[in-house]
């Protein structure tokens, strides 16, 4: 016995929705993904490299990050306002 609503409405093939198509669809942007991640990883792996190398280029980066990070935090620290200061 056919079921009434492929009788009525046709097979999935006349225009319905399609998992496999749906599926095959899914495949293709999950792989998409799968590469940009991919490629998200080695631009992290190489800049990670150039900062933490052990040659002196890398120090000297290192030692430049350090030395932005503790300058952005002490901009957010307000010296202390003294009773006679101006």
């Amino acid at each position: 016995m056919i079921h009434p609503k492929i009788v009525r409405d046709g097979p999935m093939t006349a225009g319905g929705p399609d998992p496999l198509k749906d599926a095959r669809d899914l495949q293709v942007r999950v792989r998409a993904l799968q590469a940009l991640l991919e490629l998200q990883r080695w631009q992290i792996e190489a800049l990670s490299k150039r900062l933490y190398s052990s040659e002196p280029g890398g120090i000297a980066a290192r030692r430049l990050l350090d030395l932005k990070r503790r300058e952005t935090q002490t901009r957010h620290l307000k010296p202390p306002v003294g009773m006679n200061d101006p």
